[in-house]
């Protein structure tokens, strides 16, 4: 038998085929893969039995599927739901379906976050879902790391990256987890991503399926969700529901557990409900325009420089300290430097007042909940460790401001900028938003410049512009001509 056999097989039928993708072990039982059936059958225009119209209406907001099923369809749904195999179900079907049409030249894509892991697992299942049918398996003319080539049809899992599927013609394009889609230099690509995606599919009319964990309501995915959910005419078809929904064998004490240890978390990522209130700190643009042409500037005579440390342990977060000085209205952030993890803190502290004694800086301040032991090493080292006044999540509230004013330059360093791109800001329960980085991120860099320009601001509003040393009460006048005593 052959995949031109074949021809007349939905789906469905694909799944329940022993000789296809019936075959996997994950899908010998269907029982449990109902919901998703139910999701097919109106993507791809199928019947729906009345079980199946309940779900519809259930998890779409509609009350109808439209005949024929839609062009592009989108799924937001928690973590753990079955998504990936499905995204990777939905690749290898459309594959062997242009195979059958004869097709040639054209690409399945599945986009996949850029993270390798993310890639691997998602062409896993792609592999697994070939090779479990000797009919696909036969059609097999290559095979790459990142591509199966079934005849004349190229089905490849991709980074999340635009330029990368530019040039392809796509019979059918998957995406896999789309809120999350970020560039290695933390700018978003989901938007991008998506139109592109919609250009290699403008001739051949294949399908758009995208499966997603929803995050924070802004990006692409919430943009879909709010302007296609529920309503009836729209050729988008969103479906949003809770992992235990379309995936009923999620133990009871998983979810428990989930929910005591973090709700938050536990309402988007297994609920599959966008978080109120939560969106990106920095306009992308408004960072541009401040930074700055140099890496690390070098000490200059007359200048007073303030530097800002935030101290680690050592086994997890990097040390990093910035370095800058006030030039009237701006705060000038001269170097930034970050010591990774994992490493000795007092050789990093020695490193560190090195580095900042070159600017002449005896005086440092950092974060208050570093403990006792900064200032203990600091203090060994003739360095003097004072406690920053403002919170981490306050000082950055603070930098927002001097960004989309221009009132901060800040170096060239893309470990900076990356950090500071990802950075959410969401309302608090006490109704202060607080500012922190995403989930497994870090923003030692950006936690140290934020310290450092609140510092540089705020005196520079105490004391009037100019450049001025708080330390020693000494300051440069707004002309600049001479030192002078500040008496309060």
């Amino acid at each position: 038998m052959t995949v031109d056999s074949k021809s007349a097989l939905t789906i469905i039928d694909a799944l329940g085929d022993r000789g296809l993708f019936g075959g996997l072990p994950v899908f010998k039982d269907l029982t449990s893969w109902q919901p998703w059936l139910a999701f097919l059958r109106a993507v791809y225009g199928l019947h729906l039995s009345p079980e199946d119209l309940a779900l519809f209406r259930h998890h779409t907001g509609r009350q109808e599927p439209r005949e024929g099923g839609y062009p592009e369809a989108v799924c937001i749904v928690g973590c753990q739901s079955g998504k990936s195999q499905i995204a990777a179900l939905v690749g290898v079907y459309e594959a062997a379906q242009a195979v059958m049409r004869g097709d040639t030249g054209v690409y399945v894509p599945l986009v996949a976050q850029d993270l390798r892991g993310a890639q691997r697992a998602l062409f896993r299942y792609v592999q697994e879902a070939v090779a479990a049918s000797a009919i696909l398996e036969n059609e097999v003319v290559r095979k790459t790391t990142e591509t199966i080539e079934l005849g004349g049809v190229s089905l490849v899992v991709y980074p999340c990256r635009p330029a990368a599927v530019r040039g392809i013609r796509a019979a059918c394009a998957v995406i896999d987890e789309l809120a999350f889609f970020t560039a290695t230099d933390g700018r978003p690509t989901d938007l991008e991503m998506l139109r592109t995606l919609r250009t290699r599919l403008a001739t051949t009319g294949g399908k758009l399926l995208i499966l997603s964990s929803p995050y924070a309501q802004t990006g692409a995915l919430w943009s879909l969700h709010r302007r296609h959910y529920g309503q009836e005419d729209s050729l988008t078809l969103v479906w949003q529901a809770a992992a235990q929904q379309m995936n009923p064998t999620l133990p009871a004490d998983y979810l428990e557990r989930m929910e005591a240890e973090d709700p938050e978390a536990f309402r988007s990522e297994v609920l599959g409900e966008f978080r109120a209130g939560l969106a990106t700190l920095f306009d992308i643009d408004a960072l541009e325009d401040v930074r700055a042409d140099w890496r690390e500037r070098e000490h200059e005579n007359g200048v007073v420089y303030r530097a800002f440390v935030d101290p680690s342990g050592g086994r997890a977060d990097a040390f990093a300290v910035a370095i800058g000085h006030s030039e009237e209205s701006v705060a000038v952030v001269d170097a930034v430097r970050a010591w990774p993890a994992p490493f000795n803190p007092a050789t990093v502290t020695g490193e560190c007042t090195a580095f900042l004694e070159g600017y002449g800086i005896r005086e440092v301040e950092g974060d208050r909940y570093a403990g006792e032991w900064p200032r203990q090493e600091f203090r060994s080292h003739g360095i003097t460790y004072g406690t920053a006044e403002k919170t981490t999540s306050e000082n950055y509230l603070n930098l927002l401001p001097a960004v989309n004013q221009g009132a901060v330059l800040l170096p060239r360093d893309e470990s900076l900028f990356r950090e500071l791109r990802g950075l959410e800001r969401r309302r608090g329960t006490s109704g202060r938003d607080r500012v922190d980085h995403r989930r497994g991120a870090h923003d030692d860099r950006a936690t140290a410049v934020a310290g450092l320009v609140y510092r540089l601001r705020s005196d520079a509003q105490r004391r009037g512009s100019g450049m001025f040393n708080p330390w020693t009460g000494e300051v440069v006048e707004a002309d600049g001509a001479r030192w002078r005593h500040w008496v309060n």
